[in-house]
């Protein structure tokens, strides 16, 4: 038999809201965090719309203050999110207060981490140095160590969140960390699942954490002709690209087994879900949709579902046309004309990125949990392309406890996996 694998803890930290009950009520009240960036000046810049945390204190957000010192911003929103799913799950309380083997209980506890890996912001550090320097490598490595903050490197490490819920918790299971563009959270998830469900640990908690929002980024981005000038609106008739932003989500998962011996409050079900690539470009999108869809029907077919079975679908839905048109050619391909309702979080939220997966994820359970499915907001003019697709502006009622979530990624990565209701 098979271990069950279920979700008794959750966090998103959002441009809607530094936690998840804020985010959440926001989506439900048909609020955006989307708004003009306020970190640095784009007077005269075209794109200046992003998803920014509107109240980021740091030395709030932390188990440890000192961590400051040798962790970034972005590190930050992740240690916070994996703090705040493993405060709402009460796990530290039952180790602390029934646990007879508090080692054994860590041993088999994991870390799972999506991570974005470096930033250009975090070079920062070495511009003053290289200006000064003027192509001279004599002045540059004469000044090195005076100029450039000797904890540059820990700053970096694009493992520091693993690391930091580790220690911060005694956490000494089994652990990855996965860098995989917009699919790494729900790569890290999916293995996390896997880990429980082969009896390798007995819970984890998986962290996605990302910063959007740096201007090399962001120029990059619109470089590409991704970024929108308007704001960011799935399946809409104008849509005009996507809202890059920042953001962190975290949950805390268990097997049936360590849920039921803490009698743990069981939000959702966790079924195994499938990625791929579609084995094109960088950059490419299969136009066809066939693999997508493939992957949509594989991932239906090793859990028993059958179409009908799925109340609610979670689209990646990030306002690129190609990407969101594809979407909705593959959802019509394996549901037909009689879809389920569909959704997507990022008008609100942003594309979160390497985040992405666990904010819908977060935000899907939330949804089964509430037997509520957000609209999407500014979807007042949908597009010709997805007629079809079961897509509202308003909240719709859940009616069936299984819901299907669908996450893309450069690299023509998608991903696809299922939240059940449980009883």
């Amino acid at each position: 038999m098979k271990r069950r694998v279920f979700i008794t803890g959750t966090s998103a930290v959002t441009a809607c809201g530094m936690d998840l009950e804020s985010t959440w009520q926001s989506i439900i009240e048909g609020k955006t965090g989307i708004a003009p960036i306020e970190s640095w000046a784009l007077n005269e810049w075209e794109y200046q719309l992003g998803g920014e945390l509107k109240d980021y204190q740091p030395r709030k957000m932390l188990p440890d203050r000192k961590l400051l010192k040798v962790i970034s911003r972005q590190d930050v929103i992740g240690i916070n999110a994996a703090c705040q799913a493993v405060d709402s799950s009460e796990l530290i309380q039952f180790r602390d207060n029934h646990c007879d083997d508090v080692d054994a209980f860590n041993d088999k506890t994991g870390v799972y981490v999506a991570s974005p890996g470096n930033k250009y912001c975090q070079q920062y550090d070495f511009l003053p140095l290289i200006a000064k320097a003027d192509e001279d490598m004599g002045v540059f490595a004469d000044n090195l160590f005076e100029t450039v903050h000797p904890m540059w490197l820990l700053r970096i490490l694009p493992n520091n969140v693993l690391a930091y819920t580790g220690i911060s918790y005694g956490f000494k299971g089994a652990n990855h960390n996965i860098t995989n563009h917009a699919v790494s959270s729900i790569q890290a998830l999916l293995e996390a699942y896997h880990a429980i469900q082969q009896g390798i640990i007995d819970r984890a908690v998986v962290v996605g954490y990302d910063l959007g929002l740096e201007p090399q980024g962001l120029m990059m981005y619109s470089q590409l002709g991704l970024i929108s000038k308007e704001g960011l609106m799935p399946f809409h008739a104008h849509q005009d690209g996507t809202i890059l932003a920042e953001g962190a989500a975290a949950i805390l998962l268990e097997s049936e087994d360590s849920a039921r011996q803490r009698e743990a409050n069981k939000q959702a079900e966790i079924l195994p879900g499938l990625s791929c690539t579609e084995g094109g470009g960088v950059f490419s999108i299969d136009e066809s949709a066939e693999s997508l869809a493939h992957l949509i029907s594989q991932t239906l077919t090793q859990n028993h579902l059958n179409a009908s079975d799925i109340g609610m679908i979670t689209t990646h839905g990030n306002g690129n046309k190609k990407s969101d048109e594809t979407e909705a050619m593959a959802i019509e391909k394996i549901f037909g004309k009689q879809q389920p309702v569909s959704t997507s979080f990022k008008w609100a939220t942003g594309h979160t990125l390497a985040a992405s997966g666990l904010v819908d994820s977060v935000l899907t359970t939330k949804a089964v949990e509430n037997k509520e499915v957000p609209g999407i907001s500014n979807l007042n003019h949908r597009a010709s392309y997805c007629q079809n697709l079961n897509v509202h502006n308003t909240a719709q009622v859940l009616d069936k406890p299984v819901s299907l979530l669908i996450n893309r990624g450069f690299g023509a990565m998608n991903a696809s996996m299922v939240i059940k209701a449980c009883e």
